[in-house]
C-alpha cells in the first residue's frame, strides 16, 4: 500500500498505522482503519482551531488573497507613515526596481500557496527564484542614473549602510512570517519565504532611502536579500543533512 517514497513527510504515527495496514490481513481490519481515520480527523480539527491551522485550511485562492492583501496593506502603511525619496528622483530609475521587486514578491506568494495536489516545485526552480532575488537587488546598485544624494555630515557611508541593512532585515520579517503562515508544508517553503523577505526589505528601502550610490545599495540593501536567502538556505541544508 505504501512505499518509503510515499511516506516522506508524513506524521510518524500515521506511517506506523499505514505499515500495519500493509501486513497480511491488515486491510480487513476495520477497527484499525477506523482508529487511524479518527486520529487524523481529531488532529485536523485541533489544528483548525489555531491561527496557522485556520489559515492553511482555507482554499488556495483565499490564501493567495490573504497574502496579497496583507502585503498591499503593509506597503500602503509604509508609504503613508514614512517619507518617500524626493520627487526629483521618482523617475524610471526609482519606479522600475519597485515594480520588479513587487512582481517577484507575487511570484513567491504564488509558489508558496501552490495547491498540494500539484507536483511540488523542484530544487532548481526554487534556487532560480533565490538567485533572481539576489541578482535583482544587486542589479539595482549598478542601475544607470542613480539617485545618489550627499551623505549627511558627520556620518560615514558605512554607518548609513548598516542602518539600512538593519531596517531592511526588520521589514523583511513580516513577509517571511506571512508566507510561512500560509505554507501547507512545502519542503522548500522556507527558502521561498526568505526570498520574499529579501524582496520586501529591498522594496521598502528602495522606496524610502534617498542614498543611491552603488556602495550603499550593495552594503545596505542587497545585503538584506543575501542574508535572508543564504541564512535560511544554510539552515535548511543543515537541517536536511541531520
Amino acid at each position: 500500500m505504501t512505499s518509503s517514497g510515499d511516506e516522506a513527510g508524513l506524521d510518524p504515527e500515521l506511517v506506523v498505522c499505514l505499515r500495519e495496514l500493509d501486513e497480511p490481513g491488515g486491510t480487513a481490519d476495520r477497527q484499525r482503519m477506523d482508529q487511524m481515520f479518527a486520529s487524523i480527523e481529531y488532529r485536523c480539527e485541533t489544528s483548525d482551531k489555531t491561527v496557522p491551522g485556520f489559515v492553511r485550511s482555507r482554499s488556495t485562492p483565499l490564501r493567495r488573497l490573504i497574502v496579497l492583501a496583507t502585503l498591499a496593506a503593509l506597503g500602503i502603511m509604509g508609504f503613508s507613515m514614512f517619507p518617500l525619496v524626493g520627487e526629483s528622483v521618482r523617475g524610471p530609475r526609482w519606479f522600475i526596481p519597485l515594480l520588479g521587486f513587487f512582481a517577484l514578491l507575487v511570484v513567491a506568494a504564488m509558489m508558496v500557496t501552490r495547491p498540494v495536489h500539484k507536483p511540488a516545485f523542484r530544487r532548481w526552480q526554487v534556487a532560480c527564484l533565490a538567485c533572481v532575488t539576489i541578482g535583482a537587488t544587486v542589479l539595482v546598485a549598478f542601475w544607470p542614473g542613480g539617485n545618489a544624494q550627499a551623505v549627511a555630515a558627520g556620518e560615514s557611508a558605512g554607518t548609513l549602510a548598516g542602518a539600512c541593512m538593519g531596517m531592511g532585515l526588520l521589514l523583511g520579517v513580516p513577509a517571511y512570517a506571512l508566507l510561512r503562515l500560509v505554507d501547507r508544508g512545502n519542503a522548500l517553503g522556507a527558502l521561498i519565504a526568505a526570498s520574499a523577505a529579501g524582496l520586501a526589505g529591498n522594496f521598502a528601502l528602495e522606496a524610502h532611502c534617498p542614498i543611491g550610490t552603488t556602495e550603499h545599495i550593495l552594503l545596505g540593501h542587497a545585503s538584506v536579500a543575501v542574508i535572508f536567502v543564504v541564512g535560511v538556505g544554510l539552515a535548511h541544508y543543515w537541517t536536511a543533512s541531520r
